[in-house]
């Protein structure tokens, strides 16, 4: 055990003093960052602090219930909401000023509109009538840790089975992972490709250095229904229920305590692909559809409560303000109480948590 504490600080130490020479030689005064998911961040933001400067994080993904291996420790940091605020004091994250600023990527609908109508139409142009966008969160081959990729393989399986026995059905998937997806998908690759063959089935394929570009968004706007396998998982669902669109949640893992099951069952949430695809066909069936069916109108105020497309320009009139202290020559202390202080008087004063 004193070996193993003496190796995880050692490397504090290493980066802490690597990154302070670094900051210091390239007059760095802002470190923001999303990775709060390692412990060298941690190093990183005292590394900053020890420079007279300032570190912010801002939140990537919804994370619906406490999770230690999401404690952040940073000067500012930027959350959708303030459910979001709530889980880091749980948590006990070192946070000076936890600024509410809403989902990031809020910008992203009217900017794709016109690409998801492109998608649309060519589905449509092969028949299909009513259109299910499948979220896949990538896999590994080791089902302790993440998605084993059984899961994955139920996300397309199920639905693309229900697409042979309904001509009018169509289906958009946007994986997380495209280079690795027939790898993953085993036998299910050969349904995939029937159903590609059918013209009722799309993927976006465009693959940057890690992961699929095509954000979940353009798929959700290009579909009538969005379907997330995953509960514990819920940013793509929740970028597209903040767009309006009815979107389902499976929880085949197990994640009851999520803020997510104050969603209705068996209209958001449900527990298995067969139940959530008989609920899908009595939507699709019904005229006027299934009242309620995808609908997180409920809870949609307290995961952002602006929804409004500024919540980048909010982040960045925030950062803004943050280089304009030091421009000014002033303490990183006053610049971040300044800086806060500004905020509260444009959103309201419950929009910043000063710890």
């Amino acid at each position: 055990e004193y070996e193993i504490v003496k190796t995880i600080l050692n490397s504090y130490d290493l980066d802490r003093l690597y990154s302070e020479s670094f900051f210091k030689m390239f007059g760095v005064k802002i470190f923001i960052t999303w990775d709060k998911y390692s412990n060298k961040h941690i190093a990183l933001s005292d590394a900053i602090k020890n420079n007279g400067g300032i570190s912010v994080n801002w939140q990537m993904a919804f994370d619906g219930f406490c999770n230690m291996e999401c404690l952040i420790n940073s000067d500012i940091v930027f959350s959708y909401s303030k459910f979001s605020t709530e889980i880091e004091k749980k948590l006990k994250s070192k946070i000076k000023y936890n600024v509410i600023v809403g989902y990031p990527k809020d910008y992203a609908p009217a900017l794709l509109r016109d690409k998801a109508d492109l998608v649309r139409a060519k589905l449509k142009a092969k028949g299909a009538k009513k259109i299910v966008f499948v979220v896949d969160e990538n896999s590994n081959d080791d089902s302790r840790w993440n998605t084993g990729h059984q899961l994955q393989r139920e996300n397309y399986s199920y639905i693309l089975e229900k697409l042979f026995e309904e001509p009018w059905l169509g289906i958009v998937f946007k994986p997380k992972n495209i280079n690795s997806l027939r790898q993953r998908l085993g036998q299910v690759e050969e349904l995939l490709d029937r159903a590609l063959a059918t013209g009722r089935c799309y993927i976006f394929e465009d693959v940057g250095r890690h992961t699929t570009t095509a954000p979940p968004i353009l798929a959700g706007l290009a579909s009538d229904v969005c379907i997330h396998g995953h509960l514990n998982a819920g940013t793509a669902a929740l970028e597209c229920a903040l767009e309006g669109l009815p979107t389902l949640l499976i929880d085949r893992e197990g994640a009851p305590y999520s803020k997510l099951y104050d969603l209705p069952k068996g209209k958001v949430i449900f527990q298995d692909w067969p139940s959530a695809i008989d609920a899908l066909m009595d939507h699709f069936n019904t005229p006027d559809g299934l009242s309620g069916f995808g609908d997180w109108s409920s809870v949609i105020d307290q995961l952002d409560p602006y929804r409004d497309g500024m919540s980048a320009n909010r982040i960045g009139t925030y950062l803004k303000w943050l280089i304009d202290g030091y421009d000014n020559g002033l303490e990183r202390e006053d610049i971040m109480a300044n800086a806060a202080k500004m905020y509260q008087e444009k959103w309201g004063s419950d929009k910043v948590i000063i710890s």
